[in-house]
């Protein structure tokens, strides 16, 4: 018994609930020194704090250096083994879309090589230069991983949007490279082809999620392609402005993709009312949860197509149109708003472009008519209105409650007391 005391150590909270350590880090974000000064309290705060850290690496999150420097940092880790392996397999999801390299200061033009080779179960790397511009991001960083015959399996999403400095070789590269690809964004991407597209939907038959938008070479050719290939899981396709897609190639995604949830077509000029009866006469309708139709030049979104939609998309929780399409001028407006009320899973309606002096009541009348099925917010999107100028300040303009404004919007969602109506919001466009 005297061993037994004497060989006795009360335990720490943390050896007493792991779990409580990991809690609180779940709800409190910590700079990444204050983390690692975690790690050195004990080897339980060590193999509790180190997941939060290495999972999801935060380049961000350092109150001393830049991503850029964290980054370097990482690799210089991976290059010195001074990064064991089982820490180097906690790595699932990286975030580079903030690094910006400096005249004095880059990455290295293996850095994508060294990460793969050591972050084996790495499935989810966002490359995009939307904020940076992503120089680090070319065509040779492909390249060298073909060289080196590196394929990595476990890599599941890919965002490589913005990023202008890739040519249509290295895309092409995109399909061996990673052939187990889920979700791959290529909006605003350069070197996006028709040729590119096809290899890559041929071997990378998992793709979830294609984001194709404005993507200016883009033609028939290459959705022909994601038809064709992606028939079995393809669900969320983005197409925003690609101008030269036209009637054609969206009959056959419709046709051969029945799987598909989410379809964004905004800014799509040459396509017409006729694609889209296709779409939801087709049994791609039944899954459709999501669909962008606003600046569609040539939707017109007559009272048939209208008709079609509420009535075979039981599904849809989002649409989006542009106020052109459904203005109160309308012949038929009161068929219109009834058409509105038959959509049963609806929950959010987008309108674009609202002019300035628009009828508040036509706004009004829409979100009683859609509320008696399942909508909640009715968003409305305006541009530049001249009493911006006259008070400087977006949305906030002094006008007649019968006439659209913020005043009027804020009005009609506080008079509503209770009453099973949609909230109505006036946001500024991003556009303009």
């Amino acid at each position: 018994m005297d061993d037994f005391f004497a060989s006795f150590r009360p335990p720490t909270m943390f050896s007493l609930f792991p779990d409580a350590l990991g809690v609180v880090l779940t709800h409190i974000q910590l700079d990444n020194e204050t983390m690692a000064t975690l790690t050195r309290v004990n080897r339980d705060c060590y193999h509790v704090v180190m997941p939060f850290i290495w999972t999801d690496p935060p380049l961000t999150n350092s109150s001393f250096l830049t991503p850029l420097q964290c980054m370097q940092a990482i690799l210089d880790l991976i290059t010195t083994r001074a990064l064991s392996a089982p820490t180097r397999e906690m790595i699932l999801r990286l975030d580079m879309s903030f690094i910006e390299e400096s005249l004095y200061s880059t990455l290295p033009e293996n850095w994508l090589l060294v990460l793969l080779q050591n972050a084996p179960r790495l499935n989810t790397l966002c490359l995009s230069g939307k904020r940076t511009g992503a120089a680090f991001v070319q065509s040779q960083t492909f390249r060298k991983l073909a060289n080196a015959n590196l394929i990595h399996p476990g890599l599941k999403n890919l965002d490589l949007s913005d990023c202008t400095d890739i040519r249509e070789p290295a895309l092409k590269l995109i399909a061996d490279l990673f052939p187990n690809l889920v979700s791959l964004n290529l909006c605003r991407t350069s070197g996006v082809t028709d040729l590119a597209v096809s290899l890559i939907v041929d071997k990378c038959q998992y793709l979830e999620t294609i984001d194709l938008s404005y993507a200016r070479q883009l033609t028939d050719l290459g959705l022909f392609s994601v038809a064709k290939f992606c028939r079995r899981n393809l669900r969320v396709l983005r197409l925003n402005g690609s101008l030269k897609i036209t009637n054609a190639s969206l009959t056959a995604v419709a046709k051969h993709c029945p799987m598909i949830e989410r379809l964004f077509l905004s800014e799509c000029s040459q396509i017409t009312d006729a694609a889209l009866e296709w779409i939801v006469r087709s049994s791609s309708s039944l899954s459709l949860k999501e669909l962008e139709l606003h600046r569609c030049d040539k939707v017109a979104f007559g009272l048939p197509l209208l008709e079609l939609l509420s009535g075979k998309c039981n599904v849809l929780e989002r649409l989006t149109l542009t106020y052109k399409q459904i203005n109160s001028q309308r012949d038929d407006l009161k068929l219109v708003m009834e058409a509105f009320r038959d959509f049963k899973m609806l929950h959010t309606l987008a309108i674009y472009e609202v002019p300035e002096h628009s009828p508040a009541l036509f706004f009004w009348d829409l979100a009683f008519q859609c509320s008696r099925g399942e909508l909640l917010h009715l968003n409305l999107y305006r541009g530049s209105f001249a009493t911006d100028y006259i008070l400087g300040n977006y949305t906030v303009a002094f006008e007649h409650d019968q006439n659209i404004s913020n005043q009027a919007v804020n009005k009609f969602n506080d008079r509503r007391n209770g009453a099973r109506k949609a909230t109505v919001r006036l946001f500024v466009d991003e556009l303009y």
